[in-house]
């Protein structure tokens, strides 16, 4: 039995499903490990299924990865990346888990509800809920319903996604999206009674804060992808003010995940005369980034407003921010609110403004009462975004919207 909320019930069997290939330098690996683990800490027994590209890649080099040892109730199912005349097909994937998923739930181990990010993996939840009723969630981490809204979005993939949305999300059993801005969206478009909950991811585990000594250049840091819709331009634009008004600092940027990401920054940088005040790490693993984390005196997220970030994102370097106690410059975006409600961990600037941003660098820097003030605020608001206390509220939203289904107490 596990204490979910205020009800005793059995152990919820999760099982959780991602295309994603997990040996791989992307932003997906690191919050689908991460939201199997906090379903796992919540007390669920969690089953994670996720791909790979080289077939001797294994759990415990993906936990090596990240510094982590096993976790109690999480398995890991990881299958090598398949390819037929070269090219590569999730379809292979998803018939294999779906095939395994109905085996488990058939040998006398009920499984209490399946869940997937991918738009992909739609038809295959739909199906599996009409042949084994098992309850079917989707987790968006985007808006495909209404194309119009994204002018942005790849158009082959988006027309495929838009379609696979249409059809097969009024026959899931609900919704769990990262945050109330992006519910709002899917709420306008789907029947009313359809369940759409809001689901906000988290952070791994609270450290210690080692901050540079008074008297040190302070560290502003940015960690993520460096496509320049995160707002590099911007970022870049904003210190360059600082270091025409002689504010000292340095800025590191934790990320780029290839060259195409990072040539466009690199040479922003030297157009702007910033080489010696700019470092860029390339991707780096976990242990690394942490390294890097620990130095920062304040952490930037500096998104444009094109609708995929006022609306769907939920930043991963907002949790890294908060694991570390690092107080947050960020975009006023809708979604941006919606994890910074209350502003006591940091300040928010006017998207695309880089002297805005630098407004809100300036006012961290130099003034230590609201600098430690921010500080102390970004631990205790990180509490609450721990992955197991989400994991909790994710798990009791999935039994509120099935509690009637008796495979649950099966």
């Amino acid at each position: 039995m596990v204490w979910l909320g205020k009800n005793l019930v059995n152990k919820p069997h999760l099982i959780y499903v991602n295309k994603v290939r997990m040996d791989e330098n992307l932003p997906a690996v690191n919050f689908t490990l991460f939201n199997a683990i906090g379903l796992a800490e919540a007390g669920s027994e969690t089953t994670l299924f996720v791909q790979s590209k080289s077939a001797d890649f294994t759990t415990d080099q993906l936990f090596q990865k990240f510094g982590l040892n096993s976790i109690e109730n999480l398995t890991i199912k990881m299958l090598p990346e398949k390819r037929f005349f070269g090219i590569k097909t999730n379809q292979w994937f998803y018939f294999k888990v779906f095939s395994a998923i109905r085996k488990i739930h058939n040998a006398n181990h009920p499984v209490t509800a399946v869940i997937s990010r991918d738009p992909g993996a739609l038809p295959f939840l739909v199906r599996l809920k009409k042949k084994t009723g098992i309850p079917v969630f989707y987790q968006p981490h985007n808006f495909y319903l209404d194309l119009s809204l994204q002018p942005d979005l790849n158009p082959k993939n988006a027309a495929k996604y838009h379609l696979l949305e249409k059809k097969f999300i009024p026959e899931l059993t609900g919704l769990l999206c990262l945050q109330e801005s992006q519910a709002g969206w899917f709420r306008k478009y789907l029947p009313s009674g359809f369940s759409v909950q809001s689901a906000m991811p988290g952070l791994v585990a609270i450290h210690q804060p080692e901050y540079a000594p008074e008297g040190t250049i302070p560290v502003i840091g940015y960690s993520g992808s460096l496509q320049l819709k995160k707002g590099m331009n911007t970022l870049l634009d904003a210190v360059s003010i600082l270091k025409k008004k002689e504010i000292p600092f340095r800025l590191v940027l934790i990320g780029g995940r290839n060259d195409e990401e990072i040539k466009p920054v690199a040479e922003r940088i030297c157009a702007l005369e910033l080489d010696k005040e700019v470092e860029i790490t390339g991707w780096i693993p976990f242990t690394e980034v942490e390294k890097h984390l620990k130095t920062l005196t304040v952490g930037v997220i500096p998104l444009t407003a094109v609708f995929y970030n006022q609306f769907l994102t939920a930043p991963n370097k907002f949790f890294d921010y908060l694991s570390y106690g690092i107080p947050v410059v960020a975009s006023d975006l809708p979604s941006v609110r919606d994890f910074m409600s209350s502003g006591k961990e940091g300040l928010l600037a006017e998207p695309e403004n880089a002297q805005a941003l630098a407004d809100a660098l300036i006012s961290l820097l130099t003034d230590k009462v609201l600098l430690t003030r921010f500080r102390e605020n970004a631990q205790a608001t990180a509490t609450d975004f721990l992955w197991k206390r989400r994991g909790i509220i994710m798990t009791e939203k999935i039994l509120s919207r099935v509690s009637k289904d008796p495979l649950i107490f099966s």
